[in-house]
């Protein structure tokens, strides 16, 4: 491959889902029948943080881990864009023309549905004829089909995050949706049920978070994961104030371990229940073992 020449495609990739490593997959042929090394452009902030904040999405990857997974997903580069003004108000021809100067982009691969530039062009024949003009190869990718006919996108799957259907997200992430925090020191309630909970800290705050309930999970601490029983939410049972705050807790079965202030991931798998509020601490106590029971059947 010849330095610094390069295939890229462009998009924000929240999630770095089974749609966008679709679209890689694509780039990296590309770029190896052409010897071109592929490159993704993405950018620091969701664009619509810029042009309307508030319609902008809380979303399923934090900058550090979406510039990570596209690179395991076979990215040679990754260029981090600011979307700021000067961006949002390029057209078309000025951000391609930006691509070729600063970044050596030869061609470029538009995904089935992307636009791009404040004139946002409507045919992709317009961007190749542009592309013509300027030395940019341009073509446009092929659309993802996957086998069961559910259509992917980083909207639809945030809204199946929204909704606790976990399982549905990682159908269309190709992975268990995870946050990734600290385990900070709770009120130590689950001790004395007989449950001990790692409390889950500094969580972005611009990751989504799965609707409150009971979900089995995969919490992975010191490099090893363990199977866990999660709560997302207010405990209702045992905190009863109006503003209690909302907390992720993990119950690691047979775990005995301190894990206070280290690092940790939490792989949600699927949502066992929605939270409520028991009668007593014996109520909620034998609905927890029943969850606890429940991880034997994934």
């Amino acid at each position: 491959m010849s330095e610094g020449s390069h295939i890229a495609v462009v998009g924000t990739f929240d999630g770095v889902h089974r749609g966008h490593r679709f679209l890689l997959d694509e780039l990296r042929s590309r770029g190896e029948a052409a010897g071109l090394s592929p490159m993704v452009v993405t950018f620091a902030a969701h664009p619509l943080s810029v042009v309307r904040p508030e319609a902008a999405p809380k979303l399923l990857t934090t900058l550090d881990e979406r510039v990570r997974q596209l690179r395991e997903a076979g990215a040679g580069d990754v260029v981090v864009l600011p979307f700021d003004d000067e961006l949002r108000h390029m057209s078309a021809r000025e951000f391609m023309t930006m691509l070729r100067d600063r970044h050596g982009v030869r061609e470029l691969l538009i995904g089935f549905n992307h636009r791009f530039g404040r004139d946002r062009l409507g045919d992709p024949a317009d961007y190749r004829r542009i592309g013509r003009k300027i030395g940019v190869d341009v073509a446009q990718a092929d659309e993802y089909r996957p086998a069961d006919g559910v259509a992917v996108s980083s909207s639809a799957i945030r809204k199946n995050i929204m909704d606790g259907d976990v399982a549905a997200a990682a159908r269309s992430l190709g992975r268990s949706y995870s946050v990734a925090g600290t385990v900070g020191r709770g009120k130590q309630l689950g001790r004395t049920i007989g449950f001990p909970t790692a409390n889950v800290v500094d969580i972005d705050p611009d990751k989504i978070l799965p609707a409150t309930g009971v979900y089995a999970a995969t919490v992975t601490a010191g490099g090893k994961p363990r199977r866990a029983v999660v709560n997302v939410g207010h405990r209702p049972t045992v905190d009863t104030a109006a503003d209690a705050p909302l907390s992720i807790e993990a119950h690691i079965p047979g775990f005995a371990g301190d894990l206070y202030g280290e690092p940790v991931e939490v792989a949600f798998d699927r949502r066992i229940r929605g939270e409520r509020r028991f009668p007593s601490l014996d109520a909620l106590r034998s609905q927890i073992t029943l969850d606890v029971a429940s991880l034997a059947d994934l």
